[in-house]
């Protein structure tokens, strides 16, 4: 699983600005993002001065693509003669074309109209309920994140439907096929789990029951819900295979996260493309210290291992090992399709108790028993001796060279964003502060780490130098400004995932110095113009700014 956004899900974090300044620049980034502001101009050293209504930054040139000078041209050089005389003559340069005056501001006009619409827009859709909904040919999808992530998130299923039908082949029933699949996406974890009464570790699931596909979508890292996205919506299609199954869980996870590892882009056509089965250094590093440990999970256990117990070690393995039967040996490979389609649609031959208790509209469950995935898996790849295969398997993972810091990194952010308590908080801090000892120089190490220095130490002043160092290093970021925010105010710690209480106190109020209020305000009003699309950072500024306008002046 990548944890870095990738530019095609980072285009739906920050598209559009819902306030124009009166002449405006426009930026750039790298991730493909496009920000309106006052001026972007490049100094001595290469990096740019940008200008927003509510500061300045700099901003290192390797976060910017290109910049576009508009509107005010009083320090503009122009690039030729024909430039030369058109700045002469009173014209301005706006969104690639020189307009005179009265033209140039006709179409600021027309902007600004554009944004009030826009901005109209998103505020009657805020509320899931009242969310943008898209039919496409498989799915029923509901959202109130924005109809371009909507838009997103539709092709990419749609784009995964049609890829697992090319490999295993999809054919539901004469009442699935006429049934659109659910799919609901929120604008943030808070909501999602309000809504859905997930415990606190979910990130996203899919109801067997209901056959309904539930998730939230992270501004702030956009890939893990792209991850869950297509790690949860495995199950939807093994579903639609056949729906009254009750998959053996060692199987049904291992398979989900080997699909959802996979690398998303553009093809020459445009259209996305999905390449499953890519390595997951976390899981990997995981699999690799139990192995050194002596710890790790022998295949017989994993193959009959219960529900109750599987948990985060356990999800490791089985991907490790869905991950060397489709890709240490081509025999492996097909073998382990012939046992996919077959234990997917319980085909002929494959033994399978009906529950009487429990079961969906569809029907009783349907459950292949441990024994039986054992058997019908080892006689498809074709093998007799169980301990060989555990050897090849484990000699096969304990060989993948990895970049241990970055490994511990994404296991560590990875831990941040699943975890069910502080015994996992502590691992995911230690993994953390290796990665950054080790040579890691992402922002979101040193955001993530902060995090967990404020929910296992209560250390609000190193979490505070490590939202910084964030800051520092990912300068067009308002997420991690937000935080800063957040911890200069006092107030709860609210991101895409969780939220911390910073004080014992349910009533929120401000606790800040007056010069640390000061820096809040200014934070939170930067942040939500580098990510104006983001609620979650607007609520938290205007809830600022209330505390503020009751705390009155400085005495």
């Amino acid at each position: 699983m990548s944890t870095r956004p990738s530019k095609l899900v980072a285009l739906l974090c920050g598209a559009l600005l819902l306030g124009l300044p009166a002449s405006a620049d426009r930026l750039i980034t790298k991730d493909g993002r496009i920000l309106e502001l006052k001026k972007a101009r490049v100094l001595p050293d290469g990096s740019y001065q940008l200008v927003f209504e509510s500061g300045e930054i700099t901003c290192p040139k390797e976060f910017v693509a290109s910049v576009e000078i508009e509107g005010d041209m009083s320090d503009y050089v122009p690039a030729n003669e024909d430039e030369k005389k058109k700045l002469a003559d009173g014209f301005v340069r706006y969104r690639g074309k020189w307009l005179s005056k009265a033209a140039y501001q006709a179409e600021l006009n027309k902007q600004t109209e554009l944004t009030k619409a826009r901005t109209a827009e998103l505020a009657a859709h805020s509320q899931f309920r009242d969310g943008w909904k898209k039919e496409t040919k498989h799915f029923q999808i509901q959202s109130n994140t924005s109809p371009e992530i909507l838009d997103y998130y539709a092709e990419l299923l749609e784009s995964y439907y049609d890829m697992m039908d090319q490999r295993v082949g999809i054919d539901p029933s004469p009442t699935l096929k006429r049934t659109k699949m659910k799919v609901c996406v929120y604008k943030n974890r808070p909501e999602f789990r309000a809504l859905t009464k997930v415990d606190p570790g979910v990130a996203g699931f899919f109801n067997f029951v209901e056959g309904e596909l539930h998730f939230y979508h992270d501004y702030q890292d956009p890939a893990i819900s792209q991850w869950v996205a297509l790690h949860e919506g495995t199950h939807l299609l093994t579903f639609l295979i056949e729906p009254q199954a009750l998959p053996c869980i060692w199987i049904n996870e291992g398979v989900a996260d080997f699909f959802g590892s996979a690398l998303v882009g553009k093809s020459k056509k445009g259209k996305l493309e999905i390449q499953p089965g890519q390595l997951s250094l976390e899981r990997v590093l995981t699999v690799q210290q139990a192995l050194k440990d002596g710890k790790a999970i022998p295949l017989e256990k994993l193959f009959f291992m219960p529900r109750e117990e599987f948990q985060a070690f356990a999800y490791a393995h089985a991907w490790s090992f869905v991950y060397f039967l489709n890709t240490a040996k081509p025999e492996y490979e097909k073998g382990f399709k012939k046992f996919f389609k077959d234990f997917y649609t319980i085909g002929k031959g494959v033994a399978f108790k009906a529950l009487v208790a429990g079961g969906n509209k569809y029907g009783s469950w349907k459950e292949v028993p441990p024994e039986e995935v054992r058997r019908l898996l080892l006689e498809r790849l074709g093998v007799k001796d169980v301990a060989a295969l555990e050897a090849e398997w484990q000699a096969y993972i304990a060989a993948i060279d990895i970049d241990a810091p970055l490994a511990r990194y994404k296991r560590g952010l990875f831990t941040l964003q699943s975890s069910q308590g502080k015994e996992d908080l502590a691992a995911a801090l230690a993994d953390l502060e290796a990665a950054i000892e080790g040579g890691v120089n992402a922002p979101r190490a040193f955001w993530a780490r902060g995090v967990l220095q404020l929910i296992i130490k209560g250390s609000e002043k190193t979490a505070a130098a490590d939202f910084r160092k964030a800051v520092e290093l990912a300068p067009l970021e308002g997420g991690f400004r937000a935080n800063l925010a957040q911890m200069l105010g006092g107030l709860s710690l609210r991101t895409p995932s969780l939220t911390v209480q910073l004080s014992a106190d349910d009533q929120e109020k401000l606790t800040g110095s007056e010069e640390a209020l000061a820096e809040a305000e200014g934070l939170f009003r930067l942040a939500c113009e580098l990510d104006p699309e983001n609620e979650l950072l607007r609520e938290s500024r205007d809830s600022f700014e209330d505390l503020l306008q009751k705390k009155g002046p400085p005495k």
